[in-house]
């Protein structure tokens, strides 16, 4: 069972929520939970990358979290991704050097239901792509995000949040199958080497782990491949995305670890 989940503290996700009460037959069944067609649709309180433990006592078999995206720069952008700390810090939720699991087939579908969605709509002026893994919460329920922003503070269009909408209830209902499975490695925050080779070339990523987490333990590499739920044993390096040094160490990584590795350019 796929379950949506918005949170009360984000403007943006209860506007998509909204749309899906509106647009998608969603009934309430109890306080904070609707259903719609094997669909759930749950409203939490907290904000939803401090909800460690989300969704743990539900029964469900992927968490698809409606979410606010905010650019510095003023890009808008539509865009899914997992989560989970690299590192030593958890400045937005989570635990330190903890990912969450997560779907690559879920991710393959959401960023291909969001291309979709924008060309149907005619969000031209709108980038749709992956993001690396980041910030929490912690969970062992497989999640992925779907977010719409651009601008800080500024609420997307409706064309933009119907696009995560739909996006957040196909993704829920069904999955597509990629051609293969893997775990990313290198190049910037927004993976245009994932986004492209998702695309383009159907492969689907689980957790991303960009040039600027680098370098990494050996224990949270492993667990970009344990918690991705289809257990991908296949490494994709963006080869230019990543220093040399950190190039070796990965190699030597996926040696001890027995995991196969291919790098793009």
């Amino acid at each position: 069972m796929g379950v949506i989940v918005a949170s009360r503290m984000d403007e943006v996700s209860m506007a998509v929520a909204e749309i899906l009460k509106e647009c998608y037959d969603f009934r309430e069944v109890d306080e904070n939970l609707y259903r719609s067609h094997g669909v759930e649709l749950r409203i939490i309180e907290e904000k939803h990358v401090y909800a460690d433990g989300l969704g743990e006592d539900w029964g469900a078999d992927l968490l698809v979290v409606a979410s606010s995206h905010r650019s510095e720069a003023g890009v808008k952008a539509l865009l899914t991704h997992p989560v989970g700390n690299w590192g030593p810090r958890a400045e937005l939720g989570g635990v330190p050097k903890t990912l969450s699991a997560t779907s690559a087939k879920a991710l393959y579908t959401s960023i291909n239901f969001l291309r979709e969605e924008a060309d149907r709509l005619g969000l031209k002026d709108w980038r749709v792509g992956l993001e690396v893994t980041h910030h929490g919460p912690r969970t062992d329920v497989p999640l992925i995000f779907v977010e719409a922003g651009g601008p800080p503070d500024e609420i997307p269009e409706r064309r933009a949040l119907e696009a995560v909408a739909s996006t957040c209830f196909r993704v829920a209902e069904r999955r597509l199958s990629p051609d293969l499975v893997a775990v990313g490695f290198g190049g910037g925050h927004y993976a245009p080497t994932f986004t492209r080779l998702s695309l383009e070339r159907h492969m689907g990523f689980g957790h991303m782990c960009p040039k600027y987490a680098m370098p990494v333990d050996v224990e949270v590499i492993r667990q970009a491949f344990e918690k991705t739920v289809e257990k991908p044993r296949l490494a994709i390096l963006d080869w230019k995305g990543l220093k040399s040094d950190h190039r070796r160490m990965l190699l030597e990584v996926f040696d001890s670890l027995g995991i196969e590795w291919m790098k793009v350019k």
